[in-house]
């Protein structure tokens, strides 16, 4: 009798262990009501993630309190809640360059064994190349799952284009042909030919420039590893995107999300290169002067020899469960439900800015409905040609010198080899090279 118990007891307790850890029941759901769960998110996803966490609330009953950041603070901040002590923290959205940091950090998790068990309830292999490594993997492991897969696109405003009968442009050549044609001809009226984002903010003015890097073949290190900031792709690069800066929405150095968008959904600028939630933005009436008359084409591809087609991964965010939650039985049935397929599905048809991370979204009718084909189309073709942002750890450091010389180039204040040899020598430096 005694045996049979001890069995008893022995197989409910490795029942209850492959439920916690495989997805199982409580990992789902069950369990959970009345717990809390503190999510860090940041500020331009305070929508989806006001989203996410109704829609866990239901299905849990588990209340989420989110702790809302600006998302240039969001490493620090996840950073600061583990070293401190405090572990206030229970799941953290973070900006992907960030992670080589955060592991460093011993920040996060390592979900190596959470993603064999889930593998296949989770459909792992569904999510974008161009996503699922670069955003959760780093030293052969994997930290968070991808949320949001942010790229930039380039939008038109089909009405001005057409007043010059110009088409949406397939390389940065004619690129700056249709910026200047308008703003030339629309002299006075307060109209440009494009808005660039060139504000001194990493995101912000890096991501304009990854646009036109990886587009002309250029990148932030060669094959070897060593910086390769001042080639001379890279410098032609930055050449046409000061050129490019003459004729845009006024002044560069001082437009980041808020000033393209207002010039955008204005009517005000004929081009803007933005992420792939535009288009649903875009269509919203309360918002936007300019409903169902943009268009959608990938980023302009760069000269010949080594120009193509890209897609900057700017921004991109991952989820992963905190080393200092105290609910990591709560915590980790939030990833799994973030990562379901059906609820990724749910937060890439509503407006809160979360743009596809999963191959199977680009064909969802749903997602086509919501965003229109002729984005989907724009998404996948992008996709076959993504450039990416460093992860390591050092990233913070390097990108510091890039931001700063990048911004007086824009300005004038250097030429834009001074700019790139300067930032080459401070990468040298700063990796002991």
């Amino acid at each position: 009798m005694k045996s049979k118990n001890l069995v008893t007891v022995l197989f409910l307790l490795l029942c209850s262990v492959s439920l916690l850890f495989a997805g199982g029941k409580k990992e789902q759901g069950e369990g959970f009501a009345g717990k809390t769960l503190r999510f860090l998110t940041i500020q331009p996803h305070n929508v989806a993630s006001k989203n996410l966490a109704a829609w866990f609330e239901e299905e849990t009953g588990a209340e989420v309190e989110l702790i809302v950041v600006p998302y240039d603070n969001v490493i620090e901040k996840a950073v600061l809640d583990v070293t401190s002590g405090a572990n206030q923290i229970d799941v953290v959205e973070y900006w992907y360059p960030g992670l080589g940091t955060l592991v460093e950090n011993d920040v996060l998790e390592n979900l190596d064994k959470w993603y064999k068990q889930n593998d296949s309830s989770l459909n792992i292999q569904d999510y974008l190349p161009t996503f699922f490594d670069v955003y959760t993997k780093i030293g052969g492991s994997r930290y968070g799952i991808p949320y949001d897969g942010d790229m930039h696109l380039l939008w038109y405003y089909k009405p001005l284009l057409e007043k010059y009968g110009l088409k949406p442009p397939q390389t940065w050549d004619e690129y700056t042909m249709v910026a200047k044609t308008i703003t030339e001809g629309e002299a006075g009226n307060n109209v440009y030919g494009c808005a660039i984002m060139g504000a001194k903010i990493p995101l912000i003015l890096i991501g304009t420039y990854l646009n036109r890097l990886g587009s002309f073949g250029g990148s932030f290190f060669d094959a070897a590893g060593n910086p390769a900031i001042n080639s001379p792709e890279a410098v032609a690069a930055l050449e046409a995107l000061i050129e490019q800066a003459q004729y845009a929405l006024p002044t560069p150095a001082a437009v980041a999300f808020d000033e393209a968008l207002g010039g955008w959904f204005t009517g005000k600028v004929a081009m803007v290169e933005f992420w792939t939630d535009l288009g649903a933005m875009t269509n919203d009436p309360n918002s936007s002067e300019i409903v169902d008359q943009w268009g959608v084409v990938p980023l302009p591809k760069g000269p010949p020899p080594k120009g193509r087609v890209v897609a900057s991964v700017n921004a991109g965010f991952a989820l992963g469960v905190s080393t200092g939650s105290k609910n990591k039985d709560l915590a980790f049935a939030f990833l799994y439900f973030a990562a379901r397929p059906d609820i990724t599905e749910r937060y890439n048809t509503v407006v809160g800015g979360i743009d596809p991370v999963r191959k199977s979204t680009l064909d969802d009718t749903k997602f086509i409905d919501f965003v229109s084909k002729e984005v989907a189309d724009a998404i996948t073709l992008a996709n076959a040609n993504a450039v990416t942002w460093p992860t390591s750890a050092l990233w913070f450091k390097l990108q510091e010198p890039l931001n700063d010389n990048l911004s007086l180039a824009l300005t004038g204040d250097k030429t834009p080899q001074q700019a790139l040899d300067d930032t080459q020598k401070a990468w040298k430096k700063i990796i002991g090279k």
